[in-house]
């Protein structure tokens, strides 16, 4: 990067400006990523961070196997729920669909895309954005897995107790996270079950905001804001002593906390955008429609999974399943569908074999 761009990426005004720095760098690799190559020989190259779609590699004019991603960031919130948002909230959206359409433009953007051996997608809607920049093949895998050490340490927290409601929200407060759907709808669900709590961990720039909302819904002393708690396994003794993790994420590429959830036997609700929806199945979650009437349908699945002491009720399955035979199928699909050694194998292995 010239000396005279370099403040770009430094000090306060680095947050602003870390996507056009980022782009800056990326476009000053090219040369130095022929020089490597003509010294190293590589036989294939990774773009892995960042990751999103709309940013172009300095790697793709080397003419080797080329694996772009996995990249998200295509999620896009209906315009309905932005505009429920504080105005600072709204222009900070506009803003990013601005950018992004002014990326999907570039030259430098499209060719990358052409030039991938393998585009990678964490969403469908990260999916159907490469297929529109002319990637020649993509595929869509998730950006994170658990190894065999996380799958053992989620496996050990016990299976949701019996009793009222604990839901749980995890992660930090910003807009985007959508907590304040979980709230609304977490106020018209506890109407009619007087004992039930929603817990949320961590902060952020958007508590307050969040903390308005509660005391709007006169539902506030049954919405706990725990803040950032002092060890991790905090945040596990509150995950296992919850029935289930609502993260209606506005625009998410992927959604840690939903996998880790998962792995923990809980249930997930989220909308149907983005990573979150992509991770949980039928069974193991609800991802409720992103229309006006979500904060209606969001309570109405809060109805039917509030528990029983015998069994948990998961309405959006249509059966009934005692807790031990749900928290085993949840464990089973993360062991099995976001286990980090199959799944970093297959990166390499496929873009190789082309």
């Amino acid at each position: 990067m010239p000396p005279a761009l370099q403040w770009l990426g430094r000090g306060k005004s680095a947050r602003a400006t870390s996507g056009l720095y980022y782009h800056l760098w990326q476009e000053s690799l090219r040369g130095l990523v022929r020089k490597l190559h003509a010294k190293v020989k590589f036989d294939l190259v990774h773009h892995v961070t960042y990751g999103r779609y709309w940013s172009p590699s300095g790697l793709r004019e080397l003419n080797l196997p080329f694996i772009w991603g996995p990249v998200g960031a295509a999620e896009t919130p209906p315009r309905s729920f932005v505009r429920e948002l504080p105005l600072r909230y709204q222009a900070i959206e506009a803003v990013r669909d601005g950018v992004r359409a002014f990326c999907e433009q570039t030259a430098s953007l499209r060719d990358t895309a052409r030039a991938v051996t393998i585009a990678i997608g964490v969403t469908r809607e990260s999916c159907d954005a490469l297929r529109c920049l002319d990637a020649p093949r993509v595929e869509q895998m998730p950006q994170m897995a658990l190894n065999d050490a996380d799958l053992a340490q989620f496996a050990a927290l016990p299976a949701p107790p019996p009793g009222p409601l604990r839901a749980i929200c995890v992660g930090r407060h910003v807009h985007w996270k959508g907590f304040y759907l979980t709230i609304r709808a977490f106020a018209e669900f506890a109407r009619n079950s007087p004992d039930a709590e929603l817990w949320i961990v961590n902060t952020g720039p958007f508590r307050c905001e969040l903390e308005k909302t509660a005391t709007r819904t006169g539902m506030a002393h049954r919405i706990k804001f725990l803040g950032t708690l002092p060890k991790y396994s905090d945040v596990l003794d509150r995950l296992g002593r919850s029935h289930v993790l609502l993260h209606p994420a506005l625009h998410e590429g992927f959604g840690n906390v939903c996998l880790e959830a998962l792995a923990a036997g809980r249930p997930v609700a989220c909308l149907d955008i983005g990573g979150p929806a992509a991770q949980i199945t039928p069974e193991t979650g609800f991802a409720a429609p992103a229309t006006n009437e979500l904060v209606s349908v969001f309570a109405g699945a809060g109805e039917s999974m509030n528990p029983k002491p015998d069994a948990a009720i998961l309405g959006w399955v249509k059966v009934t399943k005692p807790l031990w035979i749900l928290n085993r199928h949840l464990r089973r699909l993360a062991a099995g569908h976001f286990n980090f050694q199959p799944t970093s194998c297959s990166v390499y292995t496929q873009p190789v074999a082309v």
